[in-house]
């Protein structure tokens, strides 16, 4: 008969250890999902997207949801900035944190943030949002810079803005139920251009004038 050592016992030992560990892990119900938080969705349409495609179950093996790939995978999505994702070996809880993206603006039939990345937000239809036109989303997120400079008085009433350049902007604004198109230029001296364009329009003899060119905000044109 072999000779058993105290070697092979310590081995044995570790082993059967391990086996017991793995089978906790992987196999027992001991260490399953109970709960699955989700923090961070901006409504509950994408709350539901980030639970389905997390591909997390409540019941499922802790050991078999890979915190990593599950914040991968949840990346793809345009709307979501950052997201963590955690397991909690003593509660079982499984935590998914998202940083959505904010719409600023709508642009080209989807939403743009602060950066110019454009995305499709689930579930969100605001109507307080400005219509950004811009040839590529750098231009748009200069557009929305100009636009969150503006007085909340002024910035409330604009129904779109225009890109031409970094330079040329131009803002369709509403003023007592009928638009007007104003020729903004540059960005600069934005102030000034929204004082100027207030003064203009309470002369009796603008009432009724349609265009605004504040490119030169010292020298402003009416039609």
């Amino acid at each position: 008969m072999p000779k058993i050592t105290k070697f092979s016992i310590v081995t044995g030992a570790l082993l059967a250890t391990f086996a017991g560990l793995v089978y906790l892990l992987a196999w027992s119900s001991i260490f399953t999902a109970s709960s699955i938080d989700i923090s961070g969705a901006p409504n509950a349409d994408s709350k539901k997207l980030i639970l389905a495609s997390s591909g997390v179950e409540v019941g499922q093996k802790l050991a078999r949801i890979e915190p990593r790939s599950i914040a991968q995978r949840l990346t793809q999505f345009t709307w979501i900035k950052d997201v963590q994702v955690s397991r909690n070996w003593i509660d079982g809880a499984v935590r998914i944190s998202i940083e959505p993206r904010t719409p600023r603006a709508y642009f080209a039939g989807k939403t743009i943030d602060a950066t110019g990345t454009i995305f499709l937000l689930p579930g969100f239809a605001a109507t307080d949002l400005p219509y950004v036109a811009a040839s590529k989303p750098s231009l748009g997120a200069d557009a929305i810079a100009l636009f969150q400079s503006l007085p909340e008085s002024f910035r409330s009433q604009v129904i779109s803005l225009t890109a031409h350049n970094e330079s040329n902007f131009s803002i369709r604004h509403l003023h007592q139920g009928r638009e007007l198109r104003v020729k903004w230029g540059s960005a600069e001296k934005s102030e000034l251009k929204v004082e100027v364009l207030t003064a203009l329009l309470k002369l009796p003899e603008n009432q009724k004038i349609r265009r605004v060119d504040l490119s030169a905000p010292h020298a402003p044109i009416v039609k």
